[in-house]
Formats: structure tokens, sequence, C-alpha cells
């Protein structure tokens, strides 16, 4: 159910937790290991790089076995170093797994600005290892859920002075190059939409979060529709300031929680749309009973009553009928008595 005071449902947090990849994103201050004086360079786990001279890393195509060596023992540090001798290094276009190979050893070192930039150029690139840039999109994705639901790092708050929430939404969504934008058929791209909405949604930037949903709801997989379904229309209700001032935005609200419950009878929502819709039509109920009172002031009798019909017949449950049926006793019996 939805608390009092706007609040997601209880139901939502634990979606979120299960049904999207993880935020949690890595920290590390590990240094690479070089030393010198070896036959030949090689890595060992217990010692890091051993160079053959000091300075001189040695043949490309050795190295690089060393170097995935170290990385597949989860040394970052010390894979990164030999990496970023080899990517930057002529001669090993061929190897152009390299970029993913930084990508991650920044990623885990906790330098992620940097992590991106190099999973970019796998997947942009005509890379030709599906497993990979299947794997740094992801990796991507998780960075961004990250800044997205608050993560602080020195880099970007610090550094650049960028809101990190800004940013995750930025890496998914930028019109120009966001993962999502440019992707919109990958298997999390409908789960990276309803992260990005609800941030909207808990912001409170409602007519933000619409659009999103209604992608969502555009979208032939049927994990995240009701949800969204639910949470577009509430994004809607949220925005009328009242029924005079917003009469098309609550006409869009009800139509959005009517679709609601002829989609979902059963749903997990139905209780608290029913409830919208109860205050929806009170609401409205009040608008068009304080238009007959104003007729009433007018002395405008005929007007008056059209409107304090028009209560009764549409919003027959309301508070507002209940007085309306109050005011058109008391019209009718101060008639009967001019009459005598």
């Amino acid at each position: 159910m939805i608390a009092p005071g706007r609040t997601l449902p209880g139901l939502l947090c634990v979606l979120l937790v299960f049904g999207c990849a993880g935020s949690e994103i890595p920290e590390s201050s590990e240094v690479a290991r070089i030393h010198g004086g070896g036959t030949g360079t090689t890595w060992s786990a217990d010692g890091g790089w051993l160079l053959a001279e000091k300075g001189k890393w040695g043949a490309a195509g050795s190295l690089r076995l060393e170097a995935l060596k170290a990385f597949e023992a989860a040394a970052y540090a010390d894979a990164l170093e030999a990496l970023l001798v080899l990517y930057n290094s002529s001669g090993t276009a061929e190897m152009r797994d390299l970029s993913y190979y930084l990508g991650e050893s920044l990623y885990q070192l906790g330098r992620y600005e940097e992590s991106i930039e190099y999973l970019k150029k796998v997947y942009k690139a005509d890379f030709p290892s599906p497993e990979l840039i299947d794997k740094s999109r992801r990796r991507v994705f998780e960075i961004a859920l990250a800044y997205l639901r608050g993560r602080k790092t020195k880099d970007v708050l610090w550094v650049f002075n960028v809101q990190s929430p800004e940013y995750g939404i930025d890496l998914l969504l930028d019109p120009a190059e966001g993962l999502i934008t440019d992707n919109p058929y990958l298997s999390f791209a409908d789960d990276a939409k309803v992260e990005v909405a609800n941030y909207y949604f808990d912001q409170g930037q409602y007519a933000e979060s619409v659009p999103l949903y209604d992608s969502i709801l555009a979208m032939t997989d049927k994990e995240w529709k009701e949800l969204a379904s639910f949470q577009g229309a509430l994004a809607e209700y949220f925005q009328v300031r009242g029924a005079v001032y917003d009469e098309n935005k609550l006409l869009e609200a009800r139509r959005r929680f009517r679709a609601y419950l002829q989609q979902y009878p059963r749903g997990e929502y139905v209780d608290v749309v029913r409830g919208k819709l109860s205050e929806i039509n009170e609401m409205e109920g009040e608008k068009n009973l304080d238009i007959a009172r104003f007729y009433l002031r007018e002395d405008e009798l005929r007007a008056c009553d059209i409107y304090l019909r028009l209560v009764l017949d549409r919003y027959p449950n309301t508070l507002a009928a209940r007085d309306a049926r109050e005011l058109r006793k008391r019209l009718e019996d101060t008639e009967e008595t001019g009459l005598r």
C-alpha cells in the first residue's frame, strides 16, 4: 500500500532490490607492484611484476599473457599497469579486448569515470566479442545505477562537482549517447527506465517520470507493466493542485487509474487506485458544488440547480453530494414557503 505522504509502495523497494542489477561498486587503494632485475618480464601473485630491465616491459605478446594472469587473479592494479603499457604501444591493434580489461580493472579499483570511457569503447567500436560487449554494457549499467542511487565518489562529487543521480541518468538516457538511448532493446532497458522514472517520482519530478512510465507500458515485456501503469497514474495525480486549476490533469489521472483497474482488476494496487478515484470524485464534486453556490449568490437559481443535479448524478457517494442534497432541500423549502 501507499503510505501517507506520497511514498512508494513497499513492494517497489523489494522489486528494485531483486529486479535490477546491484548498485554496489568497489573501492580500492591498490598500487602496482613493479620490480626490476629479472631475466624476463613476469608476474606472480606474491611479488607482482618482475621486469627484465627497469622500465622495460618486453614483448607485447608475452606481456599480454602475464597481464591477463594478474587480471584473473584479481590483482587489478598490477594488471592495469601492464594493460596501459600495451594499450599505448604501437603494434597492438589486434588486441582489441584491451579496452574491456582496462575498463574492468579501473572499475575494480574504484576509478569509475575512467572505467566508463574504456567500457564505452568496447560497445561503440566494431568489436568482435559479443560476450565482452554485453559485459561492458552491463558494467556501465551498474555504475549508472550506483550514481543514480546516490553513491558518492570523489571523482564525481568533489572534483567535477556533478550530482551523482543526474550523472547516472545521463549515462543511461542522455539523448546523444546514453546507454539505453543507443540500445533500447537491451534486456535491462526496462529496468533502467524504471530506475530513472522512480528517481524522478521520489524527487517529486512527476512530469519527468510520466513519459518513462509510458515507455515501459509500450514494451512487450510484462515484468514492470503493472507497476508502470500504477506509478504513471499517481504521477499525473500528484501534479494536480486542485480541480479548478488542473482539470485536464485530473481527468488524465482518472483515465489512467481506470485503465489500471481494467487491465489489472486483481492487481497489487487495486485498493489504492480505488481510493484515488474516490478522491478525484470528491474534488470534482466539490468543484461543481462551488459553482452551484456561486450561482446561488448571484440569485441564478436555475443555474444553481443544474450544478446541484450534476453533483448528485455524477458523484452521488461524495461529501459534495451530501451537501448538494442539503442545499437543494433548503432551496425547495424556501420555494414552498414563498408560495404560501
